[in-house]
């Protein structure tokens, strides 16, 4: 039943969102006009005289950390954001489907968005021209599939068409409050009611009018700017303090959009009606019940993949096939899947943090793998848990995504394994070189690998980088060839694993990559890192000195093998840069 008269094209900006309209019906109150806000979102109650102000005590992070493993910070505010954050695709997906309930996909029609500070989840997201043409399309199918599935159907209503005007007035309220994450105001019910009761005219089709009315309000509901957008609105200074407190609506939405990448659930939806989201344990309580959700394991997998890249090493798995038959690009979802469900097993059943993610000698195999591995058994397709060497293995570090994904098609690479573990799990500022750089020579006989790689580099034009930061981390993964495989020698040469894990505090030596895990488990620098990519990734931000603090005394924490990964997103919960806005922002 498609609309005879669509929603005009959407004009956004980050500061400012044009009027929706509809060709025969203004719908002023559905878009923001003049300042920001418009009519106004109702971010719901506000701080009161007993909520924390930025320094009470139930706010993390607002000072140095203490303790044997204190790490040291600089005390600061946050940075000021936008006051608008565009759902990511994955966001969007989430919400669709938990609004109508259909199994569908309609992010993958959507035009891809650039990583921000590492991740998807950028506070510069926008809508420009093509996508606000793709959600457009995709809102105006999503209406119709809606009213064509009577499940679907159902659920969006919420009520008994009979009742005609009555329960046209429960779903504008009721399926709107879900879809901009707070009650409607008054104004808002009023212009899609009114646009209820054209879409008999603006429908074809053989349908109820009835169904035509919530046909096209979905529409426009789908294409809002409050659907759309997460809002923050709310200008009320926190207690003692220049930041903004958040209502009780706006952190709702950033507690379930961080810790399960979709809207509220009904039971977080009625916290912030009642203003129960107002301190920090008020919200830590609701981050415990959000991580046990299973959707919270997503969040982690998603987390995890982004911050491993794992979405860049296929084309590195195109191996030398007389050396490595059983080692193609297709087994990429394979390894993915390895890394997701030891993250998951980490996290979930062994209840364990940072430093069994990096030290623990398990996987998951099947049976292309299990040999790779040197696991001897009974496989089939499917992966199952399996204990490795731990003479030879240790963590995500170890693991055949990120060996074979970091070398050549039939030679090791400690150069780009070293950089990765550098950038990506020291954070170290490792410069893109210069110029095109000449290829590792094929290795002369009895030569290694690590040999030829420090003749390469020994240039003093290359000797900053990869002596002082690339090649001693690099040398400790010569124990796997090109595929991951653990060997002993190369070349008919023992092979030389030793390195130190250099630009820290100890420059701590090992012999091999199971030394080098365990030295970077116990490094500052290694779970500094690590919290510094959960707050880009929850923020959607690069971190700011502002947040100096609060990324100390995660990465304290992190000292602690008992401290989960979920016990880390409750804490980034109770930061001052998630609990209150600084002023000054879009």
């Amino acid at each position: 039943m498609p609309i005879k008269t669509t929603v005009s094209r959407l004009s956004f900006a980050r500061d400012r969102i044009a009027p929706l309209t509809v060709a025969v019906v203004s719908l002023w109150g559905l878009g923001c006009t003049g300042e920001v806000g418009g009519i106004g979102p109702g971010p719901g109650p506000g701080p009161g005289p007993g909520d924390p102000g930025p320094s009470d005590a139930g706010v993390i992070g607002t000072g140095p950390a203490t303790g044997p493993d204190a790490i040291p910070c600089t005390p600061g505010a946050p940075p000021p954001t936008t006051r608008l954050f565009r759902l990511t695709h994955g966001q969007y997906e989430n919400a669709i489907r938990t609004l109508t309930g259909l199994n569908v996909n309609p992010a993958g029609d959507l035009p891809a968005d650039q990583n921000q500070a590492g991740f998807d989840r950028g506070m510069d997201l926008q809508v420009g021209d093509a996508l606000g043409k793709a959600y457009r399309s995709a809102a105006e199918s999503l209406a119709a599939q809606t009213v064509a599935n009577a499940t679907a159907y159902q659920k969006v209503v919420g009520c008994d068409p009979n009742a005609g005007d009555a329960c046209m007035k429960t779903f504008i309220a009721n399926f709107g409050r879900a879809a901009f994450r707070r009650p409607l105001t008054d104004a808002e019910k009023t212009a899609y009611a009114t646009l209820f009761a054209q879409g008999n005219n603006l429908v074809d089709g053989t349908g109820t009018a009835f169904q035509k009315g919530v046909q096209t309000a979905l529409q426009a509901f789908l294409q809002s700017p409050h659907f759309l957008y997460r809002e923050e609105m709310s200008n009320t200074p926190a207690p003692g303090s220049s930041l903004i407190a958040l209502g009780g609506h706006e952190r709702a939405a950033r507690l379930s959009f961080l810790l399960v990448n979709g809207p509220p659930d009904e039971l977080l939806a009625q916290a912030a009606d009642m203003g129960q989201l107002g301190t920090a344990e008020e919200i830590a309580a609701q981050a415990r019940r959000l991580v046990a959700l299973p959707q919270a394991r997503q969040t982690i997998r998603d987390f995890h993949n982004q911050w491993l890249t794992v979405a860049s090493f296929t084309n590195r798995l195109a191996k030398d096939p007389t050396k490595y038959p059983t080692v193609t690009p297709e087994l990429a979802p394979t390894l993915l899947a390895e890394t997701e469900q030891f993250v998951e097993a980490v996290t979930f059943d062994m209840g364990k943090g940072f430093t069994s993610l990096l030290t623990a000698p398990f996987t998951f195999v099947n049976k292309v793998t299990a040999p790779l591995y040197g696991v001897k058994g009974t496989f089939g397709d499917a992966l199952q848990r399996a204990d490795l060497d731990p003479s030879q293995r240790a963590g995500i570090l170890t693991q055949l995504r990120f060996l074979a994904g970091n070398s050549y098609s039939s030679q090791s690479d400690p150069i780009h394994r070293g950089v990765f573990v550098q950038r990506q799990i020291m954070c170290a500022n490792i410069p893109d070189p210069v110029g095109e750089i000449p290829k590792l020579p094929a290795l002369g006989p009895s030569q290694t690998t690590r040999e030829a790689v420090e003749m390469h580099t020994a240039p003093d034009s290359c000797k900053g980088c990869h002596t002082n930061f690339i090649n001693p981390v690099g040398f400790a993964f010569e124990n796997y060839d090109a595929v991951g495989q653990y060997r002993t020698t190369e070349n008919g040469v023992t092979i030389d694993a030793r390195g130190t894990l250099v630009a820290t505090a100890t420059n701590a030596p090992f012999t091999d990559a199971v030394g080098a895990a365990q030295a970077i488990a116990a490094s500052p620098e290694a779970r500094t890192c690590y919290a510094r990519n959960w707050v880009r990734y929850a923020f959607g931000r690069p971190e700011a000195t502002g947040d100096s603090c609060s990324v100390a005394a995660l990465a304290t924490n992190l000292a602690s093998d008992d401290y989960k990964v979920t016990d880390l997103l409750v804490d980034m919960t109770r930061t001052s840069a998630f609990m209150f806005r600084a002023p000054g922002g879009p």
